[in-house]
């Protein structure tokens, strides 16, 4: 048969269409006839081969192998290459392994094949059949079917003894669970009993590697259900009691700190580790003998030989590695606009290049101010646009710009960027001048000046507030709520920020009497914002910034009444706009095309009117140092969350210049 490949429109670029079905022409049955000249292979693994070690190349690829159009061209095997790592969760290697069942493409235009060859959709788009590669192996060399698929769904992603609070939002379709069926062992479908409009993008992004990371004949033994007596024994020998915390610190998903924690786990990934992780100085990962990917010529990849990671917990440590040459690219945590200068100051010395990033974040830092505060006072004050416009108008965003970010990006409110097809402009640049005097105009409307100079709150009483803000993760922030509690005083508001450890301020902001609290803007380019509903809302579960639980709550019990709330939420009626907000993030996932489009363009128009958020500038200015002994690096880099940025650049066709 034919196998038929949907793809999407250019997603950074155009609206989601989906485009007439390209029919693919059958491929011979055997990746000899692609390849007729033969497969090459490192010379590690020739060695293995030739001493009867390892099968040979062919016989441990896919019928279909992935080819993979390098950037510069065909490499060469060997060398290492050397990451710094700041010793926290380590499952989000985004330098390291992205292979999900569909992927972005490099420039973040499209969704494309990768684990699956192809993939069909109903015409309803309820239903999403995916062809895996006939003879596609795990680092093991055991086949990889569509039973692992649906092992994954059926034992791990919506098992609850695992999965406690279900499974997570990416895999689900308006709380809605698909049904996963084994077609054949190469076909699986996705049905869904709603239309599903974004489910190729969520599994391009970073959680959709959890559908291809659990080999049935390794995981069953880690399985309750289907071996009690080995878990039981497990969890006596590590002292644990509770199993899905067990699995979870053990066994581990994407986003778990123990996934890359056990060197015996298989893995489709391009290079494996050699030892477990946690508590490491130094890891190595070697090339994955049974990958499924080959370059233009019938090499098998990845080119390099190892992967290296040290530890480095403090950014200063990784700052100094990086231009004194120590690692191949600098992570995104010092490949900042204020290192700048460092890093182009010591280009020579360091013998590395800088390749421009651009971000994917649509804001440097984003406030949600608790409007279901359990103080009457303070929900009536924060739920007041009048209020948050004052807030927004007493930022001198230029000011911090060109102080905080050296003059890098342009005032910008939580909104799509420029470039998206959902770039809404009256919602980027509402309020964003800085004039005190029209600041103090709207906050007279709901906290007017008392006569010793400070806010009076509806009650008549001095009114003040706080801000949570996690000093540890963008040192940036701090320094622009420094200058913005300036300016937020000269307006007579009483108002303090608290600056925490990245360890406490998940405490911190999730407490319900939190005033407020900020975050960077994640997922604002191309098609990014139509799964990022929730965040521009300000309503994406507990993390959303302040305590907007009441407004959740209501959404919850709209959707479904005989819910189970969590503990401590209770409902409270959202004003008529927000009422619709709340109807366009159920709805917009289920529709595709102009239809989708125009119920974005509602969304975002809705956002403007209410503005429930305060952003400052949009990220500009970023970069990564790359040695210049490493070649096939794009030109330029795109970072985000969702586009899982770099990882998306094909890291396997990376290259050591010997």
């Amino acid at each position: 048969m034919q196998n038929r490949v949907y793809h999407l429109g250019r997603l950074m670029a155009g609206t989601t269409l989906l485009l007439a079905a390209t029919a693919l022409p059958s491929m011979a049955q055997d990746n000899a006839a692609m390849c007729p000249g033969g497969f090459g292979q490192a010379p590690q693994l020739q060695a293995m081969v030739d001493a009867g070690n390892l099968p040979p190349v062919a016989d441990r690829l896919p019928v279909e192998p992935l080819v993979v159009q390098p950037a510069d061209g065909i490499g060469s095997y060997g060398g290492q290459f050397i990451d710094s790592w700041g010793g926290g969760n380590v499952a989000d290697f985004r330098q390291f392994g992205y292979d999900p069942l569909v992927r972005w493409s490099v420039d973040g235009s499209t969704v494309e094949p990768n684990i699956a060859k192809g993939w069909e959709i109903s015409e309803d788009a309820t239903s999403y059949t995916f062809f895996l590669r006939e003879g596609m192996k795990w680092s093991d060399g055991q086949p990889f079917t569509a039973d692992d698929i649906v092992f994954w769904w059926e034992r791990v992603e919506n098992n609850p003894k695992v999965m406690t609070g279900g499974p997570r939002g990416e895999m689900l379709n308006n709380g809605g669970k698909p049904t996963v069926t084994k077609v054949d062992d190469y076909t699986v479908t996705f049905t869904y009993e709603q239309p599903n409009g974004l489910f190729l993008q969520n599994l391009a992004g970073p959680y959709g590697q959890r559908v291809v990371m659990f080999p049935k004949h390794y995981m069953e033994q880690f399985d309750i259900d289907l071996n009690p007596e080995g878990v039981a024994e497990m969890m006596a020998e590590a002292g644990a009691t509770d199993y899905a915390a067990w699995w979870k610190g053990n066994v581990g998903s994407y986003g778990d700190a123990s996934q890359f924690n056990n060197p015996e786990r298989p893995t489709l990934l391009g290079w494996i580790g050699q030892d477990s992780i946690l508590g490491k100085e130094r890891v190595t990962f070697v090339r994955n003998p049974y990958y499924f990917k080959v370059d233009p010529d019938c090499q098998q990849l990845p080119y390099i030989d190892e992967r290296v990671w040290t530890l480095a917990a403090d950014p200063e440590v990784t700052l100094l590695q990086a231009v004194q040459g120590q690692i191949s690219m600098s992570p995104r945590n010092v490949s900042t606009p204020q290192n700048r200068a460092v890093f182009f100051d010591n280009q020579e010395a360091g013998n590395y290049h800088l390749v421009p990033a651009t971000s994917c974040d649509y804001n440097t830092a984003v406030l949600g101010l608790s409007v279901n505060h359990p103080d009457p006072i303070k929900a009536e004050v924060f739920g007041s646009k009048d209020f948050r416009a004052g807030l927004s108008h007493a930022i001198n965003r230029q000011e911090i710009i060109d102080t905080v970010y050296l003059g890098q990006g342009e005032p910008f409110q939580p909104a799509p960027l420029p470039g998206s097809p959902f770039y809404n402009e009256a919602l980027a640049k509402e309020f964003t001048e800085f004039d005190l005097a029209k600041a103090a105009e709207y906050l007279d409307k709901i906290v007017p000046m008392g006569p010793d100079g400070v806010r009076l709150g509806p009650d008549g009483k001095p009114f003040s507030f706080a801000i949570d803000i996690n000093a540890d993760f963008r040192p940036d922030t701090v320094d622009a709520y420094q200058l913005i509690e300036r300016t937020w005083k000269q307006v007579g508001l009483d108002v303090t920020i608290n600056f925490h450890s990245d360890e406490l301020f998940g405490n911190a902001r999730a407490r319900p009497d939190s005033d407020g609290a900020v975050w960077v803007g994640e997922n604002g380019c191309g098609q990014l914002p139509l799964v990022n509903l929730g965040r521009f809302m300000n309503d994406y579960g507990y993390w959303s910034l302040g305590n907007w639980s009441g407004w959740a709550a209501w959404d919850i019990k709209r959707l479904n009444p005989d819910a189970e709330l969590p503990e401590g939420w209770t409902p409270v009626e959202p004003p008529a706009n927000v009422q619709r907000l709340y109807e366009l993030r159920s709805i917009i996932p289920t529709t595709v095309g102009e239809e989708q489009a125009a119920l974005m363009g509602e969304f975002t128009d809705l956002l403007a009117e209410e503005f429930l958020t305060i952003g400052i500038a949009t990220p500009a200015g970023f970069y990564r140092s790359v040695k210049n002994e490493v070649h096939n690096v794009p030109e330029s880099l795109i970072e985000g969350w969702l586009y899982p940025g770099p990882a998306p650049i094909n890291f396997e066709t990376l290259y050591i210049a010997q």
